[in-house]
């Protein structure tokens, strides 16, 4: 089944703890993911970064494997002053889903080096869910494999403050290969923020989309 691919040109967001504050709220950083639907997931990946300078100063967060050599560039930027959450999307820095297991973040904020634990772990569906990356010439898609058959799939579309615009698909069973959902709207849809969530089984793909026409 087909459904509109809109762009995305997600990322990772960066939340400030407590919600938005105006200090806090920065701009979306590329490569990184939404955080995870699942609190106890969210736990696992969340990277918190303090920036309490009233000057801008450098903050750069990778991820360490047991031999500490770093597998992902995760954050190099000037942010304002604020209290950030970072999310982890579980991926290398050739897209590549990391084996299960712990890792570290290394976080260099304004010269001061903290090194923590950081967990890759993945659910039956997660696992069998391969979502491929987005196109900017069709938003609102989203092109997936699934290793294994009859995967329970929905898919529904959201404004960034979570209010549902339409059900794509509800609880629709699929066969192992390869599918395209794409989200065709029976309205004009103005240029914005949106949010694709998916559900495959125990998993949930959120997606968020900058849609420029």
């Amino acid at each position: 089944m087909r459904i509109k691919r809109a762009f995305l040109f997600f990322i990772g967001i960066i939340f400030t703890v407590g919600g938005f504050t105006g200090v806090g709220w920065a701009q979306t950083l590329k490569g990184l993911s939404t955080p995870p639907v699942d609190s106890a997931e969210a736990e696992r990946v969340r990277i918190w970064v303090p920036v309490e300078r009233d000057s801008k100063c450098r903050v750069v967060i990778d991820i360490l494997n047991d031999s500490n050599r770093v597998i992902r560039h995760l954050v190099d930027y000037n942010p304002s002053r604020g209290y950030y959450n970072f999310y982890w999307d579980k991926r290398d820095d050739n897209g590549n889903r990391v084996p299960a297991g712990t890792y570290k973040s290394r976080v260099d904020n304004c010269g001061k080096i903290r090194i923590r634990p950081i967990y890759a772990q993945y659910s039956r569906w997660e696992k069998a869910t391969y979502i491929y990356p987005a196109d900017s010439t069709r938003p609102f898609l989203i092109r997936l494999k699934l290793l294994e058959d009859s995967a329970r799939v929905s898919a529904r579309v959201f404004t960034r403050g979570n209010r549902q615009l339409d059900s794509i698909m509800v609880d629709s069973l699929l066969p192992k290969g390869e599918h395209e959902i794409e989200w065709h709207a029976k309205y004009t849809v103005s240029r914005g923020n949106y949010v694709m969530k998916l559900w495959v089984g125990d998993y949930v793909y959120v997606r968020e989309i900058t849609y420029l026409p």
